[in-house]
């Protein structure tokens, strides 16, 4: 993709980042998953943003003590963020949308051996109501491809005064003027990501099914659950499934696919069932989220023996 001028970068990042504070402002989003994933407005490293004409990289460092290592999840929450962020910056703005799918495929098995991960987002289509995005996680230093995603969206919003906001610089400017926050945005306690942010909200029951239990931690800006943090549950509760259906100590989640199919609020039923095996060692599950029988969105996990 063509590299932005030094100015045109330079506003282009400005505009992200006030993109970032207006939407880490929203009453429906405070904390919000973007702080659990270090990427809200206080706590992204603005140092390691760079934008092209299409594209938003991002340099990602796992090892702190609340993301000590990448998972297959993780990467695809960075992938939703970073990558809708990406569509929003093409249009300049545009709409940031809601997903209707997406998946990640594992290339390299040794990816968490790899701290700095440049999050390469590109926007291959971005129309009047849908975006297509594509996403590669490379190692820092080697440049080596360790994954890579893919991201559909629906663009409008479902308010015309909104979606006039979001595709109008001007309006955006005179929005942000009259509406947009402060610099004081509060400042949030840190968790850890799996074991505080994720597992102390599910729990599990019997025969692959288990409860979440959404809260302020695991919403986007518009307080729906955060399509990254359900890849993240889809994850760790596809993985205790495989583990005790392949009856081992560890396993490998290769691939990951997830469709939505409504907006998530509040507790909601985790089911886990096996598509079908490949052989003793590999395994496909899917995991779904179910609110009084009605599907709410569903996952295809592929898992084997680590």
């Amino acid at each position: 993709a063509m590299v932005l001028s030094p100015s045109s970068s330079a506003a282009t990042i400005k505009f992200f980042l006030s993109f970032l504070k207006s939407s880490n402002s929203q009453a429906a989003c405070t904390p919000g998953f973007s702080h659990a994933l270090k990427l809200s407005y206080n706590t992204i490293v603005q140092d390691n943003i760079s934008v092209g004409s299409e594209t938003l990289t991002y340099r990602y460092r796992f090892g702190s003590t609340d993301i000590p290592k990448a998972t297959v999840g993780i990467y695809t929450a960075l992938m939703d963020e970073l990558s809708s962020s990406a569509c929003v910056l093409v249009g300049q703005p545009s709409p940031p949308g809601a997903t209707i799918q997406f998946q990640t495929e594992l290339l390299d098995k040794n990816f968490q051996a790899v701290q700095e991960v440049d999050v390469v987002n590109t926007v291959t289509k971005l129309g009047r109501t849908v975006a297509h995005t594509r996403t590669d996680f490379l190692c820092a230093t080697s440049g080596k491809k360790l994954a890579f995603s893919s991201h559909i969206k629906y663009m409008p919003t479902g308010s015309r005064l909104m979606d006039w906001i979001f595709t109008s610089r001007r309006a955006w400017d005179m929005y942000m003027a009259v509406m947009g926050p402060d610099d004081n945005l509060p400042v949030y306690k840190e968790k850890e990501l799996i074991a505080d942010v994720i597992r102390n909200h599910l729990e599990f029951h019997h025969n692959g099914r288990a409860t979440f239990n959404s809260c302020q931690e695991h919403v986007n800006p518009f307080g729906a659950m955060h399509g990254g943090c359900q890849a993240i549950v889809m994850e760790q509760a596809g993985e205790a499934y495989a583990l005790a259906e392949l009856s081992c100590d560890s396993v490998l989640l290769h691939g990951i696919q997830v469709g939505f199919l409504s907006a998530i609020r509040k507790s909601i039923e985790v089911v886990c069932e096996t598509i079908g095996t490949e052989d003793e060692s590999t395994i496909h599950v899917r995991v779904l989220f179910k609110k009084e029988d009605r599907i709410l969105s569903e996952g295809k996990l592929r898992f084997s023996i680590a």
